[in-house]
Order: C-alpha cells, then structure tokens, then sequence
C-alpha cells in the first residue's frame, strides 16, 4: 500500500501567489528539475498531458487538480502540492468544456508505474475527508501537512 505521507516526505509543498497555470508550471518544473526531481523534458511533458488529459476535479471543500506526467519524465517517486494563494483555472476531468477555480495542486511524480493507481486511490480518499482538506489550507510547512496526512491515514 502506497502511503501518501511517505510520497510527500519525498516531495515538496510549495505555497504559490501565481495566478496562471503556466507561470505554476514554469516554476515549479525548473525548481523540480534543479532538485533532481525530473528530466528536462517535464515541463513540455507536463503541459502536452494536461492539454490532452485535464486534470481539474471538484472535491468535497474546494477544487483541486491532479497534474502528472509518464514515468519516463520522472526521476523519483513524490508528491508536490502547491497551495495557492489565488485560485487558477483548470479545465474539469469529467467536463472538457468546464473551467473550474482550483485552490490547491496534488502533483503526483511516479516513476514506478505500479504505485501510480495505488496513489491516485490513496489521494481520493484524503480529498472526501473534509476535516483534512479544510486542514490542508491552513498548514505553514511540509512537516505540518505530512503529521496531517498521517493523522488522516490512520483514522
């Protein structure tokens, strides 16, 4: 079973004032690439899959988005979350022709393909506890969202 604390303990929470997709991406693709994080193709990689594949989903407090690449992209399993300070547009996953204003991105980085699904189930569980989203707006660091995921993992 994949542990969502321990994905994040590898990653990285990062607390954004942008206000477009693209200036997230750019950010958050170079810092990710100087961290050995991913290739150098992560960042073209990322935007060809979100255009193709829309990653917006409306969850039980507020909406999310759920952006992530092919493993041959990645160079280590993590989760990156970037809570941001102003709400960007993404396009929904289950309505191509909807943007809906998304407040926090669960950015999954998988280079082992078998824990991608086990991942994705895990992070749909945390999204319908409404104590934890409500909790994830108000952390200040990476160790207060990993204790939080901890807590929601063992309820």
């Amino acid at each position: 079973m994949v542990h969502i604390s321990e994905l994040i303990e590898n990653g990285k929470v990062y607390f954004c004032d942008f206000t477009s997709r693209d200036d997230l991406y750019a950010y958050l693709a170079d810092d990710l690439y100087a961290q050995d994080y991913v290739q150098d193709t992560f960042l073209s990689a990322l935007k060809e899959r979100e255009a193709t594949f829309p990653t917006g989903i409306i969850a039980t407090c507020y909406n999310i988005a759920l952006p992530h690449v092919d493993a041959v992209h990645v160079k280590k399993n993590a989760l990156i979350i970037a809570v941001l300070n102003h709400p960007i547009n993404y396009v929904r996953m289950d309505k191509l022709d909807e943007q809906i204003h998304v407040k926090v991105v669960f950015m999954l980085l998988i280079k082992d393909i078998s824990v991608h699904t086990q991942a994705i189930s895990s992070l749909a569980k945390l999204w319908f506890n409404q104590t934890f989203m409500n909790a994830v707006l108000s952390v200040k660091s990476k160790e207060e969202l990993v204790a939080l995921v901890k807590q929601a993992e063992a309820e």
